[in-house]
């Protein structure tokens, strides 16, 4: 049986290249960077006053106070026309171009104007360069501001928008669709009967999606007969990525692997060593790629967290480590059966300059109450059998890490 590695290795590989396209700039936040980007400009393009105040020749005011000549102003989008000699000042705003012959500001603070404002008592000394922000300071023409790859954020939005991007070009986002199977789901908002289950998977499903920026079509749930499987699963191929949950274990109803052989689909693994989700289906057709997870909704979480998560974040474009992984001090001991590397439920603090963890209680894969209240993944190795508290441990920091308080009662 694969270990995780292993099969997040395969998943991988068999992952295709995303589709460059190119989206106005409105559009290409939450996506991923296709192409270089180099600056058509110097930044600042001028010599730029970083505080309002007087441009003047650093000589002039060693001595304080100092009386200058006012002879115009520089505000901000205009190019002044006028040289700064010998005695002389401007008034300039905060951004604006430094005129020729000045070589620092003066803040405003330390000056008092005059004269009708056409003189300016200068109060204490500047040194040349002193609040100017010279040209190409930040970044000079030619110089590459973003590489392929990057996450398109606010900031990287604000680069291309500095730099005359209308439009750029990024990688697709696949297309999703979750298809949940079981006699015995009911929706939501149904009352279940005897032997009845709400289906939870494919909203828990849609939502993990989301986190990866991507959003899911839902399919009617599929019941377990081949007739009607099938033709959701078909239904399900026309998108770029099908994942399926449930029906991938050895049940007599576990049909999802000889739909998928009947299809024509190549599946390159139905079991991994992970707990919770041994029993996880991978396969490819053509470039459309089929999950299908457990049925279970621990088990479906942590098989999405653990390898699909990175297969759509190659197809993106972006980083494959998909979740951030510290190492950390446990509070509690745990222990588990060794064979399948296990991830279960933490909530992780940092904590005085470390990373501090404890392991929730959780009654197993089905538990899926006790596992909303993680905010980070404990990785227990598939060769250890404990852990003491105080031993280093290893967590992968949930998607939305960031975003989780803690509960009452952890």
């Amino acid at each position: 049986m694969l270990d995780v590695q292993e099969a997040q290795n395969i998943v991988l590989q068999h992952t295709p290249p995303g589709r460059a396209v190119t989206l106005p700039l409105e559009s290409a936040p939450d996506h991923y960077l296709a192409v270089d980007v180099i600056a058509d400009m110097d930044v600042p393009p001028f010599d730029r006053a970083a505080m309002d105040g007087y441009a003047l020749r650093a000589e002039d005011v060693q001595a304080t106070p100092a009386f200058l000549e006012v002879i115009g102003e520089s505000p901000a989008g205009l190019v002044p026309t006028f040289t700064i000699g010998h005695g002389q000042a401007a008034r300039i705003m905060t951004g604006a171009v430094v005129p020729a012959g000045a070589d620092a500001v003066q803040m405003v603070e330390k000056t008092e104007a005059g004269e009708a404002e056409r003189r300016v008592r200068v109060l204490m000394p500047v040194g040349v360069g002193d609040n100017i922000t010279r040209r190409g300071v930040e970044v000079r023409r030619g110089q590459k501001v973003l590489t392929a790859g990057r996450y398109l954020g606010a900031g990287e939005i604000a680069v291309l928008a500095m730099f005359g991007h209308v439009s750029v070009l990024v990688w697709q986002k696949p297309t999703v669709a979750v298809l949940a199977t079981g006699d015995e789901l009911v929706e939501p908002c149904e009352n279940p009967k005897p032997g009845q289950i709400r289906n939870s998977n494919s909203y828990a499903l849609a939502a993990q999606l989301r986190t990866v920026g991507l959003q899911a079509t839902r399919l009617t749930v599929a019941k377990d007969t081949k007739a009607d499987l099938r033709m959701r699963i078909v239904e399900g191929l026309a998108y770029d990525l099908l994942l399926l949950t449930g029906g991938v274990s050895m049940g007599k109803y576990d049909l999802v692997e000889e739909i998928l052989a009947e299809l024509g689909i190549a599946v390159f693994f139905d079991h991994v060593a992970i707990k919770p989700g041994k029993p996880v289906v991978f396969g490819r057709k053509g470039d459309g790629l089929i999950f299908g997870l457990p049925g279970n909704p621990v088990s479906s979480y942590v098989t999405f967290e653990c390898l699909v998560r990175p297969a759509l974040l190659k197809w993106m474009g972006g980083p494959t480590d998909a979740l951030l992984m510290v190492t950390g001090e446990l509070e509690n001991r745990i222990k588990q059966k060794p064979g399948r590397m296990a991830f279960l439920p933490a909530w992780s603090v940092w904590d005085h300059g470390r990373w501090s963890v404890k392991v929730l209680p959780s009654k197993g894969s089905a538990d899926i109450v006790a596992f909303s209240l993680a905010n980070s993944l404990f990785v227990f190795p598939k060769d250890r059998t404990v852990y003491e508290p105080g031993d280093p441990v290893s967590v992968l920091l949930l998607d939305d890490f960031f975003r989780r308080r803690r509960a009452t009662g952890l």
